[in-house]
């Protein structure tokens, strides 16, 4: 299973969703679902403005954990 980092990514540059929202452009709905683990279709497009933000990797973002 593919589980979201968000939360931590967010945690740990001190800022909100709310702030990534406003600097990405990432609507909040989309935000919160991947916060939350609902949001099972993240486009590659959302992924490349979250890398950017955060300047990290795709691996910051995403975690692949055996069910």
């Amino acid at each position: 299973m593919i589980e979201f980092k968000l939360d931590d990514l967010i945690w740990m540059h001190r800022t909100t969703a709310e702030e990534v929202h406003k600097a990405t452009g990432i609507s909040n709905s989309t935000l919160s679902n991947m916060r939350t683990g609902k949001n099972k279709n993240v486009s590659i497009n959302t992924l490349d403005l979250l890398c950017k933000h955060f300047k990290c990797k795709v691996s910051d973002i995403l975690e692949y954990a055996e069910d």
